[in-house]
């Protein structure tokens, strides 16, 4: 990962841990979508970005959102590796299915396309 994209993606979850110590859960889960984009195509980067978004669930007692963000810790590394760059990128909550496609803010593009 490029120190840039290290740079932006810490800063997204640093957000996101002070949004949750103000119990601000709709922006804790802006900062973790901004997040899991930025580091999608990393498998620590992606697995971190899922652990958190699991905690997030966990104090939301969001069932749903704990099932699937469980299963998304676990398999985002490997999968990561193998499909990593293949992958069309997403934000990482489950509401949308594998095969839908969302669109990325222009911010985090440009900081991708660097």
């Amino acid at each position: 990962m490029k120190a840039i994209l290290r740079e932006h993606f810490q800063a997204e979850i640093a957000k996101a841990q002070l949004a949750l110590e103000a119990k601000k859960f709709a922006d804790a889960w802006t900062a973790l979508q901004r997040a899991h984009i930025l580091g999608q195509m990393y498998p620590v980067p992606h697995a971190i970005a899922h652990w958190e978004m699991l905690k997030l669930a966990w104090l939301q007692r969001d069932i749903k959102e704990i099932h699937g963000q469980f299963w998304q810790t676990v398999w985002a590394a490997p999968l990561t590796l193998l499909f990593g760059r293949k992958r069309s990128l997403r934000d990482g909550k489950v509401n949308l299915e594998n095969t839908q496609r969302m669109s990325i803010p222009d911010d985090l593009l440009e900081i991708l396309k660097q």
